[in-house]
């Protein structure tokens, strides 16, 4: 790989991890000249990195990579109080 191809994935994952996503279309731009494979493999290598790569910024699922507990910290500040679901019982967890 040549070293403006190096460079410019190196941008492109900076620029994703701030985001959380990056467009294929840049992507695409990037790594045209490369095969097919490593292609495939570089867009895989997003996803491990907990990078999106979307058509458009509106595609964007910024609750993707949530773990369960941001997930249910993210459910219990939607909660009106009255519920009391995702509520951890204390005698549980001793």
């Amino acid at each position: 790989m040549n070293e403006n191809i190096t460079n410019d994935i190196k941008n492109i994952v900076k620029k994703g991890k701030e985001t959380g996503y990056i467009l294929i279309s840049e992507l695409d731009e990037i790594i045209k000249d490369l095969k097919s494979a490593d292609q495939q493999y570089i867009r895989d290598g997003m996803e491990e990195l907990e990078i999106q790569v979307v058509k458009t910024p509106k595609d964007y699922d910024e609750y993707k990579y949530m773990t369960g507990e941001e997930a249910i910290a993210f459910l219990q500040s939607l909660s009106d109080g009255k519920t009391k679901a995702f509520v951890r019982d204390e005698d549980k967890e001793k």
